[in-house]
């Protein structure tokens, strides 16, 4: 199997979504290990959940819009149209977006009525996870 040429509309597809999968999967792992971090560095059991949870959320958001661009490639690669494909994973990875926003706000604002104490922790884990959804953002465009 050959790749595309380049500068065809396939050739572009497959780079876009091979840069969209990439950096999802690069999010995701980065995510992994600022978990493992909280993990590490977290003395106090109260502040850890809480940031375990957001970044988790953050990582599944990313291994999800992985997946989704990867099926995108997979389907480019294999002879589909490319434009209807990159339309198809742009708007999936709007609805991962919005999903993620969501679930880290309500998420944050559900920790800190739990756990009061925790909530430099909270807040940290849910910016920190709320760079995923800008990253999803700039990979839709």
């Amino acid at each position: 199997m050959s790749l595309p040429d380049p500068a065809s509309p396939t050739g572009r597809a497959v780079r876009a979504l091979r840069t969209t999968l990439l950096a999802c999967a690069g999010a995701c792992f980065a995510l992994g290990v600022m978990g493992v971090a909280v993990a590490l560095l977290t003395e106090d059991a109260s502040a850890l959940w809480p940031g375990a949870t957001l970044l988790g959320a953050g990582q599944l958001a990313m291994l999800v819009a992985a997946a989704v661009a990867g099926l995108g490639l997979r389907a480019v690669l294999r002879g589909a149209e490319p434009r209807p494909v990159t339309i198809r994973v742009r708007r999936h990875l709007a609805t991962v977006r919005t999903v993620l926003a969501v679930v880290l706000t309500l998420g944050v604002v559900a920790w800190i009525f739990v756990r009061p104490s925790a909530v430099v922790a909270v807040v940290a884990s849910g910016l920190v996870s709320a760079q995923a959804a800008v990253l999803l953002h700039l990979l839709k465009r």
